[in-house]
C-alpha cells in the first residue's frame, strides 16, 4: 500500500503540471512498452518457428473439482475477466476535448490506433504463451515466463520486459486521471456536482479533480491494502456499467435527434449497449461475492448526493433570480442607514472603527452588553470624554453570555426596520501577525461575524487593527 500511495502521489503531480507536460511525460514510457513488446513477440515467433525452440512442457495444476456441470461458469468467468482487457479505450472519447481540431477526426484515428495496438499485443502474447506453453503460477507472472523463455532469465531483455511492463501498469493508472476530473467537470457544469470542479488550473488541468482522485484513490489503496484482485470486481463492474450508460444515451439520443444516418448509427450504439449490459451482469454476478456489491451500495449513494446538489443548486438559484415582473428594481431613494457599534471598551480599534462609521452618514448606535457593573461604569466615562452624541447602549447579560444577547438585540433591531432597510453593523476587529498569538484572544468578531452573515438584511463591515509585533 505504500508504494502505491507514492505511485498515486507521482501521477497526481505529473497531471498538475497540465495537459502538454502531462502527456510527454505519460507518452514515453507507453512508446517503450509497445517497442518492447513488439521486440518480444517478434523474437518468440521467430525463436519457435524458424530456429525450432521447443520448450520444456508446463507442469499444470491438477483438477481435484469436476468440471462436467461448470463448464458454462467457466466460459463465462473467463469472458467476464478478458473483458477487462477492453477497459480504457473509453479515454479516447473522453479526451476528445483535448484533441487537436478537427477534433472528432483526430480522436477516430487514435481510436483505430488503439484498437490494432491492442489486438496485436494481446493476440501476440497469447500466440506466445500458447507456443512457450506458459501457464499461471503464483510466484511469476505470464509475462515473466514467457519472456524467460525466450531472452533467458539472466540477460538483459528480461528485466526490461519486467520494468517496461511494471511502469506500463502504472501508467494505465493515469487513464483515471485524464478522465474523471473532466467527468467531474461537466457533472460541475451541469450542477450535480460543486461549481469549483468545473473550471481548469492555472496549467490547464481540473486541479480541483485531481486533487480529490487522489485522495478518493488513496483511501482505497489503504482499505484494500494494496491487493488488486480485491480492487478488480470494483473497478470491472464500474467500467462496464459506464459503457452500458454511455452507449444506452447515444441510443436514445438518435432515436430522438434522427440525423443522417442514425439507423445505422442507432444499431451500433444499442447492440454495443446490449453487448456491455451483458457484460456487467456477468461480471457482476460472478464477482459479487469478491467486493462487486460495494459497487452496488455505492452508485446509489453518489446518485442520491448529486441529486441533492442539484436540488440545492435550484434552490440557490431560483432565490437569487430577479422575477420577469419587475417588482425587484433599483431604489431612486436611498433609505434611511441604521448603524450598529458594538463596543467593548475604548481603545485605538474602536476609534478607528467609529470614526468610519461616521463616514456611512447613518445614525450611529454604539452598543455594549454588560458582565461587569464596575467595567462599565469605567466605559461610560471613557466614553463620555469622547465628546460625540452617538448614543450609547449598554444592556446587561446576567449570564455573561454576551454574543447570544448582541445577536438577540440585532434581530429586535431587523424588526423595526421598514421595507428595503438595512442594518449595518460595524465591527472593530484587531488582526495580530503571528498565527500562534490568535490562541491568546477570544475571536470575539469572528464569532459574530459568523452568526450575523446569516440574517438577511444585516451588512457587515469589519474594520481591521492590525497590532505590530
Amino acid at each position: 500500500a505504500p508504494i502505491a500511495f507514492v505511485l498515486i502521489a507521482f501521477l497526481t503531480l505529473g497531471n498538475l503540471r497540465g495537459i502538454r507536460d502531462s502527456s510527454i511525460l505519460f507518452g514515453v514510457p507507453t512508446y517503450i512498452f509497445m517497442a518492447v513488446m513488439a521486440v518480444m513477440i517478434v523474437t518468440g515467433i521467430v525463436k519457435y518457428l524458424v530456429l525450432g525452440y521447443v520448450p520444456e512442457p508446463a507442469v499444470a495444476l491438477e483438477m481435484r473439482q469436476s468440471t462436467r456441470d461448470i463448464s458454462m461458469f467457466l466460459i463465462l468467468k473467463a469472458f467476464s475477466s478478458g473483458c477487462t482487457a477492453l477497459t480504457g479505450v473509453e479515454a479516447v472519447s473522453n479526451g476528445v476535448p483535448n484533441f487537436e481540431k478537427p477534433t472528432q477526426k483526430n480522436a477516430k484515428h487514435v481510436l483505430a490506433l488503439v484498437a490494432v495496438t491492442v489486438f496485436i499485443i494481446f493476440s501476440g502474447v497469447c500466440l506466445l504463451a500458447s507456443l512457450y506453453q506458459a501457464v499461471p503460477k503464483e510466484d511469476i507472472t505470464v509475462i515473466a515466463q514467457i519472456a524467460a523463455k525466450i531472452f533467458g532469465y539472466d540477460s538483459v531483455m528480461f528485466y526490461v520486459v519486467q520494468v517496461a511492463t511494471a511502469v506500463i501498469l502504472v501508467m494505465a493508472a493515469n487513464t483515471s486521471f485524464a478522465d474523471f476530473p473532466q467527468l467531474l467537470s461537466l457533472l460541475a457544469q451541469d450542477g450535480y456536482a460543486a461549481r469549483r470542479f468545473a473550471s481548469r488550473g492555472a496549467r490547464l488541468s481540473y486541479s480541483n479533480g485531481i486533487i480529490l482522485l487522489f485522495g478518493l484513490a488513496s483511501i482505497l489503496v489503504f482499505l484494500f491494502h494494496g491487493e488488486t484482485h480485491a480492487l478488480m470486481p470494483l473497478y470491472a463492474v464500474g467500467v462496464f456499467l459506464a459503457f452500458t450508460l454511455s452507449q444506452t444515451g447515444m441510443f436514445r439520443k438518435w432515436l430522438k435527434s434522427r440525423e443522417g444516418r442514425w439507423m445505422h448509427k442507432a444499431f451500433i450504439n444499442g447492440f454495443g449497449a446490449l453487448v456491455t449490459a451483458v457484460t456487467c451482469v456477468i461480471i457482476g454476478v460472478n464477482k459479487f461475492a469478491e467486493g462487486a456489491w460495494l459497487v452496488l451500495i455505492c452508485i446509489p449513494l453518489l446518485t442520491l448526493f448529486m441529486t441533492l446538489v442539484k436540488r440545492h443548486y435550484n434552490r440557490v438559484s431560483a432565490d437569487l433570480s430577479i422575477p420577469k415582473s419587475g417588482s425587484l428594481l433599483i431604489l431612486k431613494e436611498q433609505p434611511e442607514k441604521h448603524i450598529l457599534l458594538p463596543i467593548e471598551s475604548v481603545n485605538k480599534s474602536f476609534v478607528k472603527a467609529f470614526n468610519y462609521a461616521l463616514t456611512l452618514g447613518g445614525s450611529i448606535e454604539v452598543y455594549h452588553v454588560s458582565t461587569d457593573p464596575a467595567v462599565t461604569e469605567k466605559l461610560k466615562k471613557q466614553f463620555a470624554a469622547l465628546g460625540t452624541d452617538a448614543q450609547l447602549v449598554i444592556e446587561e447579560a446576567p449570564y455573561r453570555n454576551v454574543n447570544e444577547t448582541l445577536l438577540n438585540h440585532v434581530d429586535q433591531r431587523m424588526n423595526e426596520l421598514k421595507k428595503h432597510e438595512m442594518l449595518t453593523v460595524v465591527l472593530p476587529q484587531f488582526v495580530i501577525r503571528r498565527r500562534w498569538h490568535y490562541l491568546l484572544h477570544n475571536q470575539t468578531s469572528l464569532l459574530l461575524r459568523s452568526s450575523l452573515i446569516k440574517r438577511r438584511n444585516v451588512a457587515i463591515i469589519s474594520i481591521p487593527y492590525i497590532i505590530p509585533d
